[in-house]
């Protein structure tokens, strides 16, 4: 039998399209529909619909693709859980195409009322003041950021997320029933994170994916080069953390929990 059947292949890659812009839709638009609607979300419930934005994306994905939903995971199950090699490029374009077409749609979904908002506060797009809106699709850095702070910190939540999720989905520990409940287990692990993110680590991302392509998007749609900086510094790439920090973090807490703990 080929493992790398086109049918089956074409699939998965639908579900991945599909499981990571279901995340997308429900995050950001949650974010979307605070900040430019009179109808607000306090950080709370903001975590709660990530959360449970996870669940549902993994109870749609995890049967047909594994629930990979991002390009991070998808490169660690390649190196540590035997996934075929042939279907991480395929997986990984799948999740980035998911991300950028959602990211558009919520983007149309609000886009008069993301004018209105511009016209009303006198806001160009690619100053300081544009980021307000540019962050309801991607982090920034704080005023008085530390370059190694924010990269250590999201490297170590990536480390505890991966363990994590290795020991809920961990098939020699898992408990009767527990598969179906697996979902809603890694949506309050992913609400607690972002939550933690929102109140005070701030800018944890998880998934490069998530913040890499709005960065683009964004880019095309007038934010310029200030869609990969942030304001406080115009030159510096920081965007390279949410990117490279996850993929670093996660493949090296695989790595931890195969070595030291499921060996």
């Amino acid at each position: 039998m080929n493992v790398f059947n086109k049918k089956n292949i074409l699939q998965q890659c639908i579900v991945e399209f599909l499981g990571t812009g279901l995340i997308i839709f429900f995050g950001f638009g949650s974010l979307a529909t605070s900040k430019l609607t009179d109808f607000y979300f306090n950080k709370y419930e903001i975590s709660i619909i990530w959360g449970c934005s996870v669940s549902f994306a993994i109870y749609l994905s995890d049967s047909i693709s594994g629930a990979h939903l991002n390009p991070a995971i998808t490169i660690f199950l390649s190196f540590f859980d035997k996934f075929n090699k042939k279907k991480v490029l395929p997986y990984i374009i799948s999740q980035i195409s998911g991300t950028f077409f959602f990211t558009t749609l919520i983007y149309y979904i609000y886009y008069n009322k993301l004018i209105s908002f511009e016209h009303k506060y006198n806001i160009i797009r690619g100053t300081k003041e544009s980021l307000q809106l540019a962050s309801i699709f991607c982090v920034y850095p704080e005023k008085n950021y530390i370059f190694i702070y924010d990269f250590i910190i999201e490297i170590i939540i990536s480390i505890i997320f991966i363990i994590i999720l290795m020991l809920i989905n961990d098939k020699k520990k898992m408990f009767v029933m527990q598969k179906k409940i697996n979902p809603c287990l890694i949506g309050v692990l992913v609400a607690i994170i972002n939550f933690l993110s929102v109140k005070s680590l701030h800018n944890i991302t998880l998934n490069p994916a998530h913040d890499l392509v709005p960065r683009i998007f964004l880019s095309i749609m007038g934010w310029g080069e200030i869609a990969f900086t942030g304001v406080y510094n115009h030159h510096f790439p920081y965007f390279l953390i949410s990117t490279i920090t996850p993929i670093l973090g996660i493949n090296l807490g695989g790595w931890i929990y195969k070595k030291f703990i499921n060996n």
